[in-house]
């Protein structure tokens, strides 16, 4: 089938082979260091003041440049990749948190992808670790609740092996599945982000390729994977 290409920020591929030590040399600056960085990469750093999240990124060899992303609240996870950032901010009412919210932004342009979805999906939840890959995304949450995100998505998610229950796109999101038979702290170790390998099409600036997130939630069958395989449109800022 062909692809239709839709705006997104960066491949995955792409920032891959961008995120390795000395794939920046073409910057002849690097990002400041700040303090309450969250997490860092050799092209840039995640960190968070007077409630905001920030993030300074020399991603393609860019001269540095900082961008306020949303909102931050002590309690939040965050995924940074050197260009993309995944994070939650807890929700609180009457003074007790019942959930968190789930960003996503680019630091490149400052643009957001994902603007305070709910992290159970349909359900309050909180989330135990947070994922980014390109510009997709995912967590798990402390019930074990498996989200998928993904800036542009192109026709609907598949399901790789056996789910809970087929995967259905609610917009942005696609929720995985909710599984209980590790810890989400373990459940957690086992996902991983990635793409069907040569599935990709396009050029420099822009094109698409089929993400994946899958894991292994079964402790007495560990290299049995599932997941969702999402097809998904990417395109670089400022090429050219």
């Amino acid at each position: 089938m062909r692809r239709t290409f839709l705006p997104a920020l960066a491949t995955a591929a792409t920032l891959a082979l961008l995120v390795v030590p000395g794939a920046d040399a073409a910057s002849s600056k690097t990002c400041p260091a700040k303090a309450n960085t969250l997490a860092k990469t050799n092209v840039g750093r995640v960190w968070h003041a007077s409630g905001s999240l920030y993030a300074c990124t020399t991603v393609y060899g860019r001269k540095p440049n900082q961008k306020r992303l949303g909102p931050w609240r002590t309690g939040g996870k965050v995924a940074w990749n050197g260009s993309d950032a995944v994070w939650s901010v807890p929700l609180t009412k009457s003074g007790k948190v019942v959930g968190d919210r789930v960003y996503a932004a680019n630091a490149e342009d400052g643009s957001r992808w994902l603007l305070g979805a709910r992290a159970g999906v349909s359900a309050e939840a909180r989330t135990q670790r947070m994922f980014v890959y390109g510009t997709v995304g995912g967590w798990v949450t402390k019930d074990g609740t498996v989200v998928m995100a993904q800036r542009s998505p192109q026709d609907a998610p598949t399901a790789i092996g056996t789910l809970p229950a087929p995967p259905v796109a609610a917009g942005k999101l696609v929720l995985v599945g909710r599984f209980t038979g590790l810890t989400p702290t373990d459940l957690g170790r086992t996902v991983k982000l990635d793409v069907t390998p040569n599935s990709g099409d396009g050029d420099e600036c822009g094109g698409a390729e089929e993400y994946r997130l899958t894991l292994a939630p079964d402790a007495s069958a560990p290299d049995t994977r599932v997941g969702v395989a999402w097809w998904g449109g990417w395109e670089r800022p400022f090429c050219g």
